[in-house]
């Protein structure tokens, strides 16, 4: 048997250190340099697989939004009895404290970015999808039900899903001095109450 590593063994391993690195030091003080002697690999090794702190901060905020995703689909199922306006208002909290959970490694994965790829990326990513097409639902319910004020859902979809997600926004208004609760709360008195019928 190779006592070489399996691809997904080693990727696993690198996550894992480079986790563990974050939280004890924070995202900009570690280096791609400490976390392959910490795995226990050469930089380049590290280099092939991540071209930057930025692409292993993606990796690692990827599975973190896929559990995320898995847990705004289990609140969905089991509240289908709540209405549209409360569930959608639920949705964004919990994407304000996601975000902002993780301020310092979404930072690092702009910084890390090419400007002219990051809209692109954005919009074309997997969190982007899945935000904008649950947003699409959750209306697409409420137009059905009637409790929808007239719109064009697709572009209300669009622009709630962006601003939900836009670390710049949050970062801005974090700065400013709100807090999670204070953005989502007036987010959805600003935005989303506005849409739907008494």
């Amino acid at each position: 048997m190779s006592r070489r590593k399996s691809t997904e063994d080693l990727r696993s391993e690198i996550l894992r250190t480079a986790q563990s690195l974050f939280n004890e030091f924070g995202v900009e003080a570690v280096s791609m340099h400490q976390i392959a002697k910490a795995v226990g690999i050469g930089q380049g090794t590290l280099y092939r697989r991540y071209a930057n702190k930025g692409d292993l901060c993606m990796s690692l905020m990827r599975d973190k939004f896929d559990r995320f995703a898995r847990e705004v689909e289990d609140y969905l199922a089991e509240h289908a009895d709540v209405p549209v306006s409360e569930r959608l208002a639920s949705l964004v909290k919990r994407l304000i404290a996601f975000t902002s959970r993780d301020m310092e490694w979404v930072r690092t994965m702009i910084s890390c970015g090419k400007p002219d790829e990051s809209v692109g990326r954005f919009f074309d990513s997997p969190p982007f999808r899945f935000i904008l097409d649950t947003i699409r639902k959750l209306l697409a319910e409420a137009q059905g039900q009637g409790k929808l004020i007239p719109l064009d859902a697709e572009f209300a979809s669009c622009v709630l899903a962006s601003s939900s997600l836009a670390p710049e926004t949050i970062f801005y208004l974090r700065e400013s001095g709100y807090s999670p609760d204070e953005i989502s709360d007036r987010l959805t008195q600003t935005f989303l109450a506005p849409l739907f019928r008494e």
